[in-house]
């Protein structure tokens, strides 16, 4: 078995890396994932100020916060692809991997390293048995705009975090070993603070055997490899339209049949687990508190100080018991539910809040990423903000491998400037 079927057969491909030509300014062609500050059209704004006139990746994307005018924008996108590609902006850099390390305000390293997943080995069907998982559920509403953009789209530009369990940290100790032997791709600083990035191409036959050995070492330890951590619904998307690519053409080695994502060991201390928190918009605060606690074992008691309110949700004994705080102007409370079957305070939380939702008692329920724009959007009048704890890193993946996908939106990996930024690509077509 040469190293690509041996590749194949762990739900990998050795992708052909496209980056912008020398002359790119790198800390303007990359941006951060399109998922990232929905709430917040002014920062996106900037961005496209500060990119103004140059290659970017921002041309190549759709950010959430204009998702409804996709109608108008997508074609753009499609068009500014193409672009790209004919007239040089973007260049092979070879084939391989990208072994990746970054810093962020929150961390001084973090290591990624970039491959191409085969989604013949992914599903996101609840119970499916596969190599590549789902760690949330996907909400089969959200995929269709997704798949509108990759359906006419030439490139593949990764926001997806895949994670792996690999906790005496084998893989990435053997690049960092030899990371002097791979050609050095880049090496900037990211925009508006948000750290510094580095990659360098990992090919050649020795090193890709003896990754696919590490490889084959961690899926004797479970029942998968590849936990998707950040982009589940873009993966998702992908997948939607691999599927269709299939039905119509029976062409197996289409090059949608892969994705280009960044695989982070979940064990690396740079790779922080943050909650995300929910805000509720132009909803009765009375009503919340009345109906909330009418359902049984659902209590709320009043906090002094914000500092009060998280400390006692993150430091919740377990035990059926499940907490979150609550922002509803300058005050604060302590939600607490009993929940026999619940394993995650989202868990319990959302059986009450998405009925109560869809009953027509609030406008609108945000995911926010960051404590400082929760407060910000639970203190406004008519809001109310609620405060999630972390997830536990250590039972990660036994909680998927027992449990399947947690309920939507209920972790992230670090802050919103420690997403992935666009950077590299590959062609979705021939």
């Amino acid at each position: 078995m040469n190293t690509k079927e041996k590749l194949a057969r762990l739900g990998l491909n050795l992708p052909e890396i496209l980056l912008p030509y020398e002359k790119a300014h790198l800390d303007k062609w990359a941006v951060v994932a399109c998922d990232q500050f929905s709430s917040d059209k002014t920062y996106w704004q900037g961005v496209e100020q500060a990119a103004a006139g140059v290659p970017s990746t921002l041309n190549l994307i759709l950010p959430e916060c204009y998702l409804d005018e996709a109608e108008s924008r997508v074609p753009s996108i499609n068009r500014t692809m193409k672009e790209y590609l004919e007239n040089g902006i973007l260049e092979k850099a070879g084939e391989g991997f990208v072994y990746l390390e970054r810093s962020t305000p929150w961390t001084e390293n973090r290591k990624g390293l970039m491959v191409a997943l085969d989604l013949e080995a992914y599903s996101y069907e609840l119970g499916a048995e596969c190599q590549i998982r789902p760690t949330e559920g996907t909400v089969l509403e959200r995929l269709p705009v997704r798949a509108q953009i990759r359906k006419n789209a030439v490139l593949d530009l990764p926001h997806i975090l895949v994670l792996i369990d690999d906790p005496e940290e084998s893989l990435f100790s053997l690049l960092d070993g030899r990371k002097d032997e791979f050609e050095k791709l880049y090496d900037f600083d990211l925009a508006e603070g948000a750290g510094h990035l580095s990659g360098a191409l990992v090919s050649g036959d020795d090193v890709l055997d003896k990754l696919c050995s590490v490889f084959e070492e961690l899926e004797k330890q479970g029942d998968f490899l590849f936990a998707v951590g950040d982009g589940n619904h873009s993966l998702g998307a992908a997948k939607q339209l691999w599927n269709r690519i299939k039905e119509e053409t029976g062409d197996m080695n289409h090059p949608a049949r892969y994705a280009l994502v960044e695989l982070e060991n979940i064990h690396d201390p740079g790779v922080r687990f943050e909650p995300i928190h929910r805000v509720l918009f132009d909803c009765d605060e009375k009503k919340f508190a009345e109906d909330f606690s009418k359902r049984p074992g659902c209590r709320i008691a009043a906090a002094s100080t914000l500092e009060d309110m998280k400390k006692a949700v993150d430091n919740q004994s377990g035990d059926n018991v499940f907490s979150l705080g609550m922002i509803c102007g300058n005050t604060y409370a302590v939600l607490s539910m009993e929940d026999s079957e619940a394993y995650l305070s989202s868990e319990a939380f959302h059986k009450f809040l998405d009925p109560w939702a869809e009953a027509g008692n609030c406008r609108e329920i945000e995911y926010i990423h960051g404590e400082e724009v929760l407060v910000a959007l639970g203190s406004r009048k008519g809001n109310l903000g609620f405060y999630l704890p972390a997830v536990d890193k250590k039972s990660f993946f036994g909680f998927i491998s027992s449990r399947g996908p947690m309920p939507r939106k209920t972790f992230s990996i670090g802050e919103a400037e420690e997403k992935r930024y666009y950077l590299e690509g590959r062609k979705l077509i021939y």
